[in-house]
């Protein structure tokens, strides 16, 4: 009987989680966090939290790995939803990967469209370029070897991978945002109503996160936004892999 009824509740979170997943209002999202780390449910090796804020409704996953399955637990508006173990074929997790992609991809998409705005009557003086010609080169050679250690911590058994990302409009400031938080830097791109891209990056060189008492770069960019936009992209591709499953 424990067994029958273990199988009936899986099945009705299985539904419950289809559901979710099919939710289009999910990709009308004001604000979202991703946050793998070892704070762990479950007596889990590491959690997966996914937080989706929407016009109408909040929703809050979290995926631990038990290495044999998966527990899945799923709130909305603060109110359970239920929780299920699932073996890692099961269809869902596909469906919370293409979830993970398209959210992650819809959000960069309406950056890079607000990034294309650009004042054509707006001219930049040598000083101006040769600052963010500057700033863009010292963040590719960052962002390259953060994305090296990012997929050798995904590939290495040895290695565990964590990280904080944060897309939409914040709560707490009400200003559309990129935050990422992973390896030895803390990573904020702020997309200003004038048009501009301002970016704080702090490097915590111990690797412990907000150590740093000053940004390594800061500053509001123009010239150069879309390209510097551009290099977190591709970073935030890397990342990705290791928030999905």
């Amino acid at each position: 009987m424990r067994n029958f009824l273990r199988k009936i509740l899986n099945r009705d979170i299985a539904d419950i989680l289809t559901r979710f997943y099919q939710h289009t209002e999910l990709l009308e999202i004001q604000w979202i966090s991703f946050a793998i780390n070892k704070n762990t449910i479950a007596n889990s090796f590491l959690t997966k939290e996914l937080e989706i804020l929407t016009d109408s409704d909040a929703f809050s996953l979290k995926i631990a790995d038990l290495k044999t399955a998966l527990n899945h637990q799923l709130w909305k508006n603060h109110e359970s939803e239920g929780t299920s173990i699932l073996p890692y074929d099961s269809t869902l997790i596909n469906d919370y990967n293409i979830l993970v992609d398209n959210l992650i991809e819809k959000k960069i998409h309406s950056y890079q469209t607000k990034l294309k705005n650009v004042d054509s009557t707006k001219t930049f003086t040598p000083s101006e370029v040769t600052t963010e010609d500057k700033a863009l080169e010292w963040m590719r050679a960052s962002f390259t070897l953060l994305e090296k250690a990012v997929v050798k911590s995904l590939t290495d058994p040895e290695l565990l991978f964590q990280t904080l990302l944060f897309m939409g409009v914040n709560p707490k400031s009400n200003q559309e945002e990129i935050r990422l938080i992973t390896f030895n830097l803390d990573i904020k791109f702020e997309f200003l109503s004038n048009g501009m891209l301002r970016i704080h990056i702090y490097n915590d060189k111990n690797e412990e996160t907000r150590t740093a008492k000053k940004p390594s770069l800061v500053g509001d960019f123009n010239f150069r936004k879309r390209e510097m936009l551009d290099e977190l992209t591709k970073l935030l591709s890397s990342i990705a892999q290791g928030i999905k499953i």
